[in-house]
C-alpha cells in the first residue's frame, strides 16, 4: 500500500514521549500513512523503542556522524519519504486521530503546497491543557510574522525539494525560512482551525528562552528570503487584534521588528 502521507519525526532522547507519539501514529483513523523518524544521536535506545512497535509502516533512520540538527533529520526523512505529503511530527507531540486523513484531504482538495492546523497545548505532569488565537493565512501579515503552528504543519515532498529542502544553517527560525522559500516560490498555503495536534510544553518552559539569538535567526530568514523591510506596526493591518497585540508588545517587538526599519528610522 503506497502512503498517502509521511509523518517526518527528527528525535534526541526523550524515549518515553516517542513511545506516546508514536502510539498517535498508529491510532490514526486512515490507515495508508508511513512515519520515517531519524535518530539524532541519542543517548537512549530510540531504535529498540522504535522497532518494538513492530508496524511496517514505522522506518527508522540514523543520521550519520558530523550531521546534527532537526534540518539534517528532516532532510533525511523527506528524502527516504514515499508520499508527496509530509507532516511534520516532533518526538513528543501527540498527533490526533484525524490528522492525517484531515490534513491530506484539505491539502488534496485545495492542491496545497503548504498546510497548517490549530493545536491544543499541554503540560502532562501539571495536567494543564490550553489553546491560543489562531491566525487564518494572510500572505503580508506572513511575510512579517511566522504564525503558521510549527507542530502542526505539512508540505508537498516535491515542492520543499524544489526550493532546497530544509537550511541547516538555522538551527532557529529554519521553519519560517523553508516556508518562507515555498511561498516565493508561489506555493499554495491553506489550513484548518481544527486542533490535529497537541503540543507539549515542559513545566516551566516559556516559549522564547532566548530573545536576542531567535531575533537573529529571524532577521537572517528574511534577509535571506528577500522580504521587503517591515514596519512592525503594520501588524495591525493585517492580524487578528490579539495577534497583533502580541506581536506589538515589548518582549513580541524586540523578537519581530525589523531591524533595517528601526535602523532607517534613527537616519
Amino acid at each position: 500500500m503506497t502512503p498517502k502521507v509521511s509523518f517526518i519525526t527528527g528525535v534526541k532522547n526523550r524515549s518515553n514521549e516517542l513511545k506516546e507519539t508514536i502510539q498517535s501514529f498508529l491510532d490514526q483513523d486512515m490507515p495508508d500513512w508511513e512515519a520515517l523518524i531519524v535518530n539524532d544521536h541519542s543517548d537512549e535506545p530510540i531504535e529498540e523503542v522504535v522497532k518494538s512497535f513492530k508496524d511496517d509502516r514505522i522506518f527508522y533512520f540514523e543520521l550519520p556522524e558530523g550531521e546534527t540538527g532537526i534540518c539534517h533529520a528532516r532532510n533525511l526523512a523527506i528524502k527516504n519519504a514515499k508520499s508527496d505529503i509530509m507532516l511534520t511530527a516532533d518526538g513528543d507531540d501527540i498527533n490526533r486521530p484525524q490528522r492525517a486523513r484531515v490534513t491530506y484531504e484539505i491539502m488534496t482538495e485545495n492542491q496545497g503546497d503548504a498546510f497548517y492546523c490549530n493545536l491544543e497545548y499541554f503540560i502532562a505532569e501539571e495536567e494543564k491543557r490550553w489553546t491560543t488565537t489562531f491566525q487564518p493565512f494572510n500572505p503580508n501579515l506572513f511575510q512579517m510574522f511566522n504564525f503558521m503552528t510549527g507542530a502542526g504543519t505539512a508540505f508537498r515532498r516535491s515542492k520543499c525539494l524544489e526550493v532546497g529542502g530544509y537550511d541547516p544553517e538555522f538551527s532557529l527560525s529554519e521553519d519560517y525560512d523553508m516556508f518562507l522559500r515555498i511561498f516565493n516560490a508561489g506555493g499554495k498555503f491553506c489550513y484548518t482551525e481544527e486542533i490535529l495536534v497537541n503540543y507539549r510544553r515542559n513545566p516551566g518552559s516559556v516559549s522564547i528562552k532566548n530573545f536576542d539569538k531567535m531575533h537573529d535567526f529571524i532577521m537572517k530568514t528574511r534577509i535571506k528570503n528577500n522580504i521587503p523591510i517591515i514596519d512592525i506596526d503594520d501588524a495591525k493591518k493585517y492580524a487578528l487584534p490579539e495577534i497583533a497585540e502580541n506581536i506589538l508588545s515589548p518582549d513580541g517587538r524586540k523578537l519581530w521588528q525589523d531591524d533595517r526599519f528601526v535602523n532607517k528610522e534613527v537616519k
